[in-house]
């Protein structure tokens, strides 16, 4: 097995943290718009403070106090107990499914521009080209990024100075009443909707042990995209809502607001740099930090090892073969992912709450590291911010649940309990091996 080990510069990281955020824009904007009008720039911004930096900062001072290998498995293993690691990684395993419902929108925008094409094929394809790619190593899905990101960015930055020269009256009128279509109540929901793409840029703590001097290179790469993502929403979201009467744009997704601001010849162009190079960057970079957590698992003992295999590349050829097969097979057979995904909501919210407890036990646990990192906070600062990234979570689930029918949530509550109890099982049987591949601050094993 070849060793990826510290191949990935800044800009390489930055531009995977990112991915995952910015494919969110074309599927959230129309959404949020319904709930809040003019306003929605404003969710966004809201969003982005509350995903990428309060629900971050435990991702944030771990990353800079160790170099690891597994992301969050790895922080909550080596933080409360491998039992605690094993659950998280588990709760993140639904996570897969969502990849699938990103693979089917691929087709669906290309055979926009090209009736004749095939939804299913096309995406299918595309879905296979990231798949291949992925399987050559991290560093060949450094190079894809890069150029996927800066051009996806470069659509966006166009649509928004177009849409600037097209703004309605009122567009910065702030303090109206009217600005905001359903008061706070509907700024508050604007922002549960759009606040997950924002939390994607802290799965870079993924590619830690990959990262060239990652405990400083990943705290800021995160902190980088995250910044980029949120000027990119931000600007798009004020253009889609202010260029539309808000009742034309409510509900409807950005491609809806490009055809009317872009001129005919620039709106083919812009959905396939726009819209398919997010969505192929957000498979390309979400294949290795999606991953991540479960093959730290899988390394030791909570599921079956033989999953983790990786190929003369240093890529897990079986857990990529897992996520192309969830991407293509439904696809292909006509199968809507949208309830499957569902079941992806709870886990992740409530993975997330574990991984705030986690947080609050780091400045006991790890002193030396602690405060040898850049990063600490003074502590009645780092624990006031976790209870704020608390309330949003907790917040966030409740909106989750209130909007899921019965039937899903009794079957997210079953599937967290059998994870759980499954994670039980390998322990309780002598099953796992925790082996935790991590460095300090000196560059001396820390277990």
């Amino acid at each position: 097995m070849k060793e990826q080990s510290q191949q990935l510069g800044f800009l390489s990281l930055v531009s995977i943290a990112a991915a995952g955020a910015i494919a969110g824009v074309f599927s959230s904007i129309g959404l949020a718009t319904e709930q809040t009008g003019r306003s929605a720039w404003i969710a966004y911004l809201l969003a982005a403070f509350i995903g990428g930096f309060l629900r971050v900062i435990p991702v944030l001072i771990f990353s800079s106090m160790f170099r690891y290998k597994g992301g969050n498995y790895t922080m909550a293993a080596m933080t409360m107990g491998p039992l605690a690691g094993g659950i998280y990684a588990l709760w993140w395993l639904p996570m897969f499914l969502s990849r699938g419902s990103s693979a089917s929108a691929l087709g669906q925008y290309l055979h926009s521009v090209f009736p004749g094409l095939s939804t299913q094929w096309t995406s299918a394809v595309l879905i296979t080209v990231v798949f291949v790619i992925n399987l050559f190593g991290v560093r060949a899905m450094a190079k894809l990024q890069q150029p996927l990101t800066a051009v996806t960015a470069g659509a966006l930055l166009v649509f928004i100075l177009f849409g600037l020269t097209k703004l309605q009256p009122g567009a910065l009128a702030v303090s109206s009443p009217e600005y905001y279509s359903n008061g706070g109540l509907g700024v508050l929901l604007a922002v549960t909707l759009v606040i997950q793409p924002m939390s994607a840029p802290g799965l870079l703590c993924g590619f830690s042990w990959e990262a060239k001097n990652p405990r400083r290179s990943i705290p800021l790469a995160i902190l980088a995209g995250s910044g980029l993502v949120a000027l990119l929403f931000a600007g798009v979201s004020f253009v889609a809502a202010n260029t539309l009467p808000v009742g034309e744009m409510a509900g409807k997704p950005m491609t809806y607001a490009a055809q009317s601001i872009l001129p005919g010849g620039l709106f083919p162009v812009f959905l396939l740099l726009g819209p398919v190079l997010a969505l192929c960057s957000s498979l390309n970079a979400s294949m290795s930090t999606i991953s991540a957590p479960v093959l730290g698992a899988i390394r030791n003992g909570w599921l079956p090892q033989g999953l983790g295999k990786n190929n003369r590349y240093g890529s897990p050829w079986i857990i990529y073969t897992a996520m192309w097969l969830i991407c293509v097979v439904p696809l292909l057979l006509g199968v809507s992912l949208k309830t499957f995904v569902a079941y992806t909501v709870m886990t992740q919210r409530i993975s997330g709450l574990l991984l705030l407890v986690v947080a609050f036990h780091l400045p006991g646990r790890f002193p030396k590291q602690w405060e040898a990192s850049p990063w600490h906070l003074p502590r009645p600062v780092y624990y006031l911010l976790l209870v704020l990234s608390g309330l949003t979570e907790v917040g966030t689930l409740i909106a989750s649940v209130a909007a899921t029918s019965i039937p899903v949530f009794v079957g997210n509550l079953v599937l967290v309990g059998l994870l759980a109890a499954y994670a039980v099982y390998r322990d309780k049987t002598g099953k796992t091996q925790v082996e935790i591949r991590a460095e300090d601050f000196r560059g001396q094993p820390v277990m």
